[in-house]
């Protein structure tokens, strides 16, 4: 099978202080085909911006390689093809920038569009993600969150991408706002045939919108499923708690505990988890494929 993204072994590794290392991202492989929306879902401070950062060239990882199309994505250069869509939207544009101006900044350098043929393509591209032309020479501050992100994702498509990268897009948006980006996601998915990586701690949004599904903890992945009809299998004991951490309506009922982080050679999950045997202490257990397109890194499963 071709792969849209492909993930070989990411290491991400951070300073904190003289001594500390904090590992962000521990050893992460995956791929992505064609056309599927994959969500990834974890709590606070698993590893999951970082991830999104590294797979869009915004961060230079440790170890590991990232492929687009079976070529190599190259830290600080330009990528049209893979987008990214960040949480807070006011702090991803330039306030001094009118709405026209930064959506056009990458027809301009892509595409070397400019003038007319630029504002023309501005124009359509607001219309397409439900906000009016006329507003094209307002300034960020004139919108409301929502709008805001519905202008940042038609930056994003303005590159023309095959591959968004949404880093939990809902999250700063009041829950009515939500529902309307969230449609709209999934129409220009759709429309545009696009690939997407979805983050998000609201799993009925990953529910309606993802393909399948990666679950992280402590730089870890350890669960993935290749479809989501099988959603009810999911059977990692952190899994396990993280959806019951959440009722139906994607609301938290629960608070975990910030992720514990274990030595390299040991489960990440080691500390919390119910299962836990001098084994897992001692080394992590590897993402293996149980059933088919269903892969599970705990060595009690």
């Amino acid at each position: 099978m071709d792969f849209l993204l492909e993930a070989q072994g990411l290491r991400k590794t951070y300073r904190r202080g003289w001594n500390r290392r904090i590992e962000a991202v521990r050893d992460v492989s995956f791929s992505l085909p064609d056309g599927i929306c994959l969500g990834l879902v974890g709590e606070s401070g698993c590893g999951k911006s970082t991830l999104c950062r590294i797979l869009a060239g915004l961060e230079q990882p440790a170890a590991g390689r990232v492929f687009y199309r079976g070529a190599p994505v190259r830290p600080g250069r330009i990528q049209g093809g893979i987008q990214m869509v960040f949480q807070n939207s006011l702090d991803s544009v330039n306030l001094h920038m009118d709405i026209a101006h930064i959506i056009s900044e990458p027809l301009e350098n892509l595409f070397h569009m400019r003038g007319g043929s630029s504002r023309k393509e501005v124009s359509r591209l607001l219309e397409m993600v439900g906000i009016s032309p006329e507003d094209m020479y307002k300034y960020p501050q004139q919108f409301s969150g929502g709008q805001l992100q519905r202008v940042c994702i038609a930056r994003a498509l303005a590159a023309k991408p095959k591959l968004l990268l949404l880093d939990e897009p809902l999250s700063s948006l009041d829950v009515s706002v939500q529902a309307q980006v969230l449609n709209l996601l999934a129409g220009l998915k759709s429309t545009l045939d696009l690939t997407c990586l979805l983050i998000s701690h609201d799993l009925e949004a990953i529910y309606y919108l993802a393909d399948a599904l990666m679950v992280m903890y402590g730089g870890v992945i350890v669960e993935q499923i290749g479809h989501m009809e099988d959603f009810s299998k999911l059977c990692h004991p952190y899994t396990r708690r993280l959806l019951a951490a959440y009722d139906i309506a994607g609301e938290e009922r629960e608070s975990l505990p910030p992720p514990a982080r274990e030595p390299d050679g040991g489960c990440p999950y080691y500390q919390r988890c119910v299962l836990r045997t001098a084994r897992c202490q001692a080394q992590r257990p590897p993402l293996e494929e149980r059933e088919k397109d269903h892969k599970i890194a705990c060595w009690n499963i």
